[in-house]
């Protein structure tokens, strides 16, 4: 039996917030975990990837807007996000298990914030990439997806180690190649990639 809250009675009350008080209060709970430390972050396709891909093709369907039409927001998220979502678990644990003992692995894939668009959540995982990690590991076919090509120009950006799945060193020329090889047979095939071009853009220059 809860002392607090044990019939709900505190659920239905509201709390205005702005987007940055918001990220001050999810940040602040990660600070509680963190403790002054840096923390391993593994990036994991969720919303774009592979996945989506194979399943525009199998659907007939142009981009995720037009797939989520014809299959139901329920079915999407069975075929989709779940099945992302695990695999984005999956890696954040076999790292935890392959790293030095005590070593925080951050996963994005868990965090749900009621109402935020995907550059709102972009934002989020950029703050805490230039704060509060020190490494990020890239599972995977992390290539294909906007949401890690991002997560790699920020982690070149703010200093932070980049590693492939395995654990080698994945160093900014070697990545940007990957996610332009990427666009490109997304293109061949007919799919918009101007979230990875972007993102390509985005890349630091190789440093001297």
């Amino acid at each position: 039996m809860r002392f607090i809250n044990d019939k709900g009675e505190l659920d239905g009350l509201e709390h205005p917030r702005t987007y940055a008080e918001e990220v001050r209060q999810a940040l602040s709970a990660m600070d509680g975990i963190l403790n002054g430390d840096r923390a391993v972050y593994a990036s994991s396709e969720l919303t774009t990837g592979r996945r989506l891909y194979a399943l525009l093709r199998a659907h007939g369907a142009s981009d995720a807007a037009e797939l989520r039409r014809k299959l139901g927001d329920d079915e999407y998220r069975r075929v989709l996000f779940e099945p992302n979502l695990a695999a984005a678990a999956a890696f954040a644990r076999s790292l935890r298990q392959r790293l030095a003992p005590g070593e925080l692995v951050v996963s994005p894939g868990p965090f749900a914030a009621c109402g935020w668009s995907q550059p709102e959540y972009l934002g989020f995982w950029e703050t805490l990439l230039r704060t509060r990690i020190k490494a990020v590991f890239f599972n995977d076919g992390w290539q294909y997806s906007t949401g890690c090509s991002f997560e790699l120009a920020v982690a070149g950006s703010a200093g932070c180690a980049a590693y492939d799945a395995a654990g080698g060193e994945l160093s900014l020329a070697a990545g940007g190649a990957l996610v332009a090889a990427a666009a490109r047979e997304l293109e061949a095939a007919g799919f918009d990639a101007t979230g990875l071009r972007r993102n390509l853009a985005l890349l630091p220059p190789p440093r001297r």
